[in-house]
């Protein structure tokens, strides 16, 4: 009975030197993974490098052959195909498009509502003007519509703009213009005094340059 109360099962085999082979083995076996993750982005690198040269060489050929609008076409249908889309740098695209403004106004009648309100349009005219690829025409005192409210007046206004960018066509110019008429929305209504509102994309007006 005592010797059977002193049996304990047998003790495990397992030394440091198992537990060191193993972490080596761990660590191999990482290391290996790793390796073989570093070879796939770089082999993806390179298919995307390819894909970007295949779509300039088209690009290229397609503007000496006269064919830009059935190139477009084309590859439009082929992109939605493929995994990696055929890219490039696009063609240069004119969108225009108007800012509506509202500005508030302390001024008791139609002529000074329309002074104060210039001299803010102006401002905004010359931040919006250090945009990068946007012309934005000027807007004239007597093309402004005041209501005047007592001791103060609000005033309607139509900022036009003009963005210059790239893009493969009219579609992808009209989703290229759309941030930077964000940043032009935010840029005037950093005024205190100024409303603006973005207008519907498919408003634009898009032509080639």
């Amino acid at each position: 009975m005592i010797g059977l109360l002193r049996r304990r099962p047998a003790a495990s085999t397992t030394t440091i030197a198992d537990v060191v082979r193993l972490r080596a083995q761990l660590a191999a076996a990482t290391a290996e993974s790793e390796r073989h993750r570093q070879l796939a982005d770089e082999r993806l690198r390179l298919h995307q490098a390819d894909i970007a040269c295949i779509g300039e060489r088209l690009r290229s050929e397609a503007g000496n052959r006269g064919w830009c609008h059935d190139f477009e076409d084309i590859v439009d249908a082929l992109n939605e195909q493929l995994t990696v889309e055929l890219t490039h740098r696009g063609w240069p695209y004119l969108v225009d498009t108007t800012l509506t403004v509202d500005l508030t106004v302390a001024a008791s009648s139609d002529l000074p509502a329309r002074k104060a309100a210039i001299v803010i349009i102006r401002q905004a005219e010359d931040q919006l003007r250090q945009l990068n690829g946007v012309h934005v025409y000027y807007t004239h005192p007597e093309d402004l519509t005041v209501t005047v409210n007592g001791r103060s007046a609000t005033v309607h206004a139509h900022v036009q703009l003009r963005i210059d960018l790239d893009a493969t066509n009219e579609r992808h110019a009209r989703v290229e213009a759309a941030p930077v008429i964000a940043v032009a929305v935010a840029t005037l209504t950093q005024f205190p005094e100024a409303t603006a509102t973005s207008p519907d994309a498919s408003t634009f007006d898009i032509s080639p340059r």
